[in-house]
Parts: structure tokens; C-alpha cells; sequence
């Protein structure tokens, strides 16, 4: 089973289905990895609460532990989806406690990365959407939970309709503190048999409603799935709108506001013709809007190749720069992006292996690093489990106490992988290693010549193997192989108008690994390939 908020879903909704699910729907502990330093904590873990559906889509770093928030489905319901609320060992990666809120009659479903909030050092916030069935049908608000340390709930408040019928649904994607202790949301409002509308509402530190705002026109569908507030004290909501039943009409969408939710502006920065994605934001240091999203290259049917879309525009509305990332991924969608300490720009989420074959998982997380101008640092792909038809989709990323990442979100296994749809959470260091030592340098170039003319012979490996450079280089150049955390296995030259190496494989680790090749200092391919 896919994960059902990540964006494979997302694009799923031109298909015509009327209900919320399709948007908020839109997790005994297992241990995969662990590899302690003395100087950084290393790990990659795997979790299982009820041997079925868990999935994280929020993680927040708070002292000596981390906070996790997704969904679990019911013990003995199907398709029974809960609030799951889980710490963690900041140092070893250690269940310290989990809580689920819901019941055979009720589902609570949590929004988009940063739906979690730490409101102060004891109390958190969690927003998203509420399923109550009734006799005569389901009232779906949305709902804000208050914690404390214990993931005990402090208060509750819920927005929506309160008298049948209960033909309107709500739900919340993202919450923002205000320095006063106020709180901004976005999310969606959906009467039944009309077009669904941006919603954003604000509330004072104790969640009762201040007012309310609706953005969207026509027969379009709108979405609002991120904010925050300006300098000006106004709001910036990051969404997107489609027509239902059309593929190609998915684009982004920016809307800033004055204090009052009063429209300013908009911008919708995709490609007209093929679907893209939705909209996530972030505050720079300096006041400006961070924002990232896909750029789609080429629609196939409900599918679509993406490349990353990064922008920095002022709260005016002035486009101070605007850079599309990497080579395009079939069905590659941005989860979330974050601005560091250090002024850096961390966005990360998943991409769909469809195209490459049978011998890759089915879906692989990645992360990408830029500094405050969008000049590219590093990248990096992640794959928990590697069978083909496993899916590895990383939800959300956040800077460390320790000035390392922490990310997390769902693996689904594929035979010959086993067990069930889990919570995946790995530890990293500042550059997305997983291991002391990894290579930095594996992805950070641009490529300059497309990946498929660089070939690996047979794949999967299970010995010794070829590559194929596509054609003869002018100049010597080098093969150089990594694993997927980016750690070097074996250098080998390629001589001058040599097309073909041979390798042995024979003692390396089963899993995902990558050929780069470069000439004369310069990147000019790669393949992806698996050793059994």
C-alpha cells in the first residue's frame, strides 16, 4: 500500500474523488542500523506498532529526544487511521514513549510536514483533520491537539459544522506560531458538489478561532498546504490548485496576504501544460520566502517527470532568484523545505523508480542542500529497503541540537523485504551521511549528459559486472562506485577511448550503489544499479 498523504496520492485526486480522505489521507520495535561515533550519533531505524500501517510525516528535535507525529492504522479496524505521537531517543534512536488518539468510530489524520509545533519547552501543537461517523453520515473538521511532555493532550478545539447534515469538510495541512503566541493555519474547506477552497484561520495561544479566510475562484480546486508570516505581519500560504479530471492542470500556487488575510498577490510558478506540485514555504533569515515545489517536464498520462523547484522571492512579490534542480524524476514530488541555522536550504522527499525498471525499489527519499543564494551544496537519495515494488518516501527533515539532520517517514516492503508499512527515521550528520566518512561529492555536480547513456551489465549484480560508458571519452576518466550513503567502494580509470570496464563485485554489501563518471574533473553520467 502507498503512502496515502505523500504526493503520489496528491495527483491521484484529478480522478475525481469527492472526499477528504484523498487529501488528509493523502507509523514491537524494529531495529534496521545502528552505528554509533564517539564524535556524531549515526542511525536508521525501523518502527511497528500494530504489525500494520504507521507512517511519520512530522518530526520535531526537543532536548534529548525527538517528537514524531503521523498516522497508525486500528488494531483491529482496516483503514482506520489514528493520530500517532511517538519520542524518541535523540542518542540512540530508542522508543521512549508512544500515544495514538482515535477509535473504531473516529479518525484523526495529521496534515503536511510542520503540522507539529512546539508551542513552548512543555507543550506542542498537532493540526490536521477529524472523521466523526454518524448515523446519518461523517462530520469532518479539522482539529488542533495541545500536548504536553508526556503526549498527554491538554486541550482539543475543533472547526466545522456543528448541526446535520454535515455536508462540508475541513481539514488543516500546516500550522505557524506568531511571536505573540498566536497561531496562523492553512488548509482546505470542500462543501459537497463544489469546488474546494483554501482556508486559512486564525487563532489566539489557546486556539479559539480569531477569523477566518477563503481563497479560490471558478471551478478550479484549491489547496493550501503551508504558511508562514512576513515581516509585514502578513501571511504567505503555499498551495496548489487543479481541474478535476484533467491531468496537466496541477500547478502551485503562492498567495500573500496582509494581517487580516486580506490577497495581496499571487504567483503560480509551474509549467502550464504539465502537472507540478504544490507549494511549500519557508522564512529566510533575512525576512524573505523560501519556496519549493516541482517544475513537471513531461506529462504521461496521470504521471509526469519533475525536476526541483526552488525560489526566493521578497514579501512584495519580486522573484529574487528561481533555480530548477537536478535531472527529471518520474512522479518526483517536494515534501517539505527548511531554512538552517545558517542560513542553508534543506528540502527533501521522494521519487518514483517506475522508469529505470524492475531492479530498483519502487520509490527512493532524497535530500537537497542549497545555500541562501540556491547554489546547489549536495544531494543525496535514500533507500531503506531495496526490492523492487518497496517504497521509501521521506516526509520531513530538521536541523539537529548537534548540528546534524534527523528525517522521517514511511517504508512499505516489496517480497523479498518483509514486514509491514513502518516508521522510518535515520539520524544524519550536517551533509546527509548516514556513516562517518561518507563522500560529499557523489551528487553535488550538475550531470551533464543524460544518466540512461551510461550503462551497468548484467543488474542486479551479483559478481562481475560492466559499465558502459555510451561512447569513448577524449581523455582518461574514472568509474567512481558508491553505496547509497554516499561512502566510496572502488575507484577504477578508464582509459582514453575506452567505452566498456569490467568490475568485480564479489564481497560487497547487498543494496542500491551508483556509478559516476567524470573526465577531466567534470561529472558526465551515472547509473543507479543493485548487488544482490
Amino acid at each position: 500500500m502507498k503512502s496515502l498523504l505523500s504526493f503520489k496520492s496528491e495527483q491521484n485526486i484529478k480522478r475525481a474523488r469527492h472526499c477528504l480522505a484523498l487529501l488528509l489521507v493523502l507509523t514491537a520495535l524494529l531495529p534496521v542500523r545502528l552505528n554509533a561515533q564517539k564524535e556524531f550519533n549515526y542511525f536508521e531505524k525501523r518502527y511497528d506498532f500494530h504489525n500494520n500501517y504507521d507512517r511519520a510525516q512530522n518530526i520535531l528535535p526537543v532536548d534529548s529526544s525527538y517528537i514524531i507525529a503521523g498516522i497508525t492504522e486500528d488494531s483491529l479496524y482496516p483503514y482506520n487511521y489514528h493520530f500517532s505521537i511517538t519520542k524518541i531517543s535523540s542518542e540512540t534512536g530508542e522508543l521512549l514513549l508512544n500515544k495514538e488518539y482515535g477509535s473504531d468510530t473516529i479518525n484523526i489524520l495529521t496534515g503536511n510536514p510542520k503540522s507539529l509545533i512546539k508551542y513552548n519547552d512543555e507543550k506542542y501543537l498537532l493540526s490536521g483533520a477529524k472523521w466523526v461517523y454518524t448515523e446519518n453520515g461523517r462530520q469532518q473538521p479539522g482539529v488542533i491537539y495541545c500536548f504536553d511532555n508526556l503526549l498527554d493532550t491538554l486541550w482539543t478545539k475543533e472547526f466545522a459544522e456543528r448541526t446535520e447534515p454535515y455536508d462540508t469538510a475541513y481539514g488543516f495541512f500546516q500550522i505557524y506560531k506568531e511571536s505573540n503566541y498566536n497561531f496562523i493555519l492553512t488548509g482546505v474547506q470542500m462543501p459537497y458538489g463544489l469546488p474546494m477552497r483554501i482556508w486559512l484561520l486564525k487563532t489566539d495561544s489557546l486556539g479559539n478561532k480569531l477569523w477566518e479566510r477563503f481563497y479560490g475562484e471558478g471551478e478550479q480546486y484549491f489547496q493550501g498546504h503551508s504558511v508562514v508570516q512576513t515581516n509585514d505581519g502578513g501571511y504567505v500560504i503555499g498551495g496548489g490548485k487543479f481541474t478535476i479530471g484533467w491531468s496537466g492542470t496541477l500547478d502551485p500556487l503562492l498567495i500573500k496576504t496582509d494581517s487580516l488575510g486580506n490577497e495581496e498577490w499571487r504567483i503560480n510558478p509551474g509549467n502550464p501544460n504539465v502537472d507540478d506540485n504544490k507549494v511549500m514555504v519557508a522564512l529566510a533569515s533575512d525576512g524573505n520566502i523560501i519556496v519549493g515545489t516541482n517544475y513537471g517536464t513531461e506529462q504521461h498520462v496521470d504521471n509526469r517527470d519533475a525536476v526541483v523547484k526552488i525560489m526566493k522571492i521578497t514579501p512584495e512579490g519580486t522573484v529574487l532568484w528561481d533555480h530548477n534542480y537536478l535531472e527529471p524524476q518520474w512522479d518526483n514530488f517536494l515534501l517539505n523545505i527548511t531554512v538552517l541555522n545558517n542560513g542553508n536550504i534543506i528540502s527533501n522527499g521522494s521519487y518514483t523508480t517506475y522508469y529505470i525498471g524492475t531492479d530498483y525499489p519502487e520509490s527512493m527519499g532524497w535530500i537537497l542542500c542549497t545555500d541562501s543564494t540556491g547554489t546547489q551544496l549536495w544531494y543525496k537519495e535514500y533507500a531503506l529497503l531495496t526490492a523492487h515494488n518497496s517504497f521509501n518516501d521521506l516526509y520531513d527533515v530538521r536541523e539537529t541540537p548537534d548540528g546534524g539532520l534527523i528525517g522521517c517517514g514511511m517504508v512499505n516492503p516489496g517480497l523479498p523485504d518483509t514486514g509491514t508499512n513502518d516508521i522510518w527515521l535515520m539520524k544524519m550528520d550536517s551533509t546527509g551521511c548516514l556513516y562517518a566518512g561518507c563522500d560529499t561529492t557523489v551528487v553535488v555536480e550538475e550531470i551533464a549528459s543524460p544518466a540512461d547513456e551510461v550503462g551497468i551489465y548484467p543488474n542486479p549484480v551479483t559478481g562481475a559486472f560492466s559499465v558502459d560508458i555510451g561512447k569513448p571519452l577524449p581523455e582518461t576518466g574514472q568509474v567512481v562506485l558508491y553505496n547509497l550513503y554516499g561512502v566510496k567502494v572502488r575507484e577504477v580509470e578508464i582509459p582514453k577511448a575506452v567505452r566498456v570496464v569490467n568490475i568485480n563485485a564479489s564481497g560487497w554489501q547487498p543494496g542500491l550503489y551508483v556509478a559516476v563518471v567524470s573526465s577531466l574533473g567534470k561529472t558526465v553520467g551515472k547509473k543507479k544499479f543493485v548487488v544482490r
